[in-house]
């Protein structure tokens, strides 16, 4: 069980725990899904590690349905996904920002993939499916903004016009993508 008392919140968006052992249950999920339904962008990110500079990066994130994830790379890092709660398509892109693959994700009881890990620089965005997407990612710290390369023919986050068509071109070809 979350200690709520013994935390450090970074932001409205992320916590670190300061625990030396962390136990989630389904009541901890429900919780962070109530913390993210109550700040702007409806997101949260509960990290298992104490400091960005760990070496070892293990996040419980909550995203909701139609959240924008601008497509991205990690230089040098390992990212690897396993859905908790609710359903995605994890999708891959070329350098160009056509599909390379659509991975339909989903939460053990969905009979998808649950578990995804991307070993190489490859551009990559969600597209949520449900009303709430719960799901651990691990990755190689220290964090710096420096190992995350946005794709250049995706629009920025502050262009919500722009990437509201992004996004329902991106769902339509995913969509194809899929039923191929």
């Amino acid at each position: 069980m979350l200690d709520r008392n013994n935390q450090n919140q970074v932001s409205e968006e992320v916590i670190h725990s300061v625990e030396r052992i962390i136990n989630l249950g389904v009541a901890d999920i429900n919780y962070l899904i109530e913390l993210a339904s109550q700040n702007k962008r409806k997101r949260i990110r509960y990290c298992s590690h104490k400091n960005p500079s760990e070496k070892v990066h293990e996040m419980f994130i909550v995203h909701p349905n139609g959240a924008y994830v601008r497509p991205h790379k990690h230089i040098n890092k390992i990212e690897s996904m396993l859905v908790l709660r609710g359903e995605v398509d994890y999708v891959v892109f070329n350098d160009d920002g056509s599909i390379f693959k659509v991975i339909p994700m989903g939460d053990l009881k969905s009979g998808k993939v649950f578990y995804n890990s991307l070993r190489e620089q490859v551009f990559h965005t969600l597209l949520i499916r449900t009303e709430w997407l719960v799901f651990v990612e691990i990755t190689k710290g220290p964090f710096s903004k420096k190992d995350t390369e946005f794709a250049s023919w995706s629009p920025n986050e502050n262009d919500f016009s722009g990437r509201k068509t992004f996004m329902e071109r991106v769902s339509f070809d995913a969509g194809k993508f899929i039923n191929d």
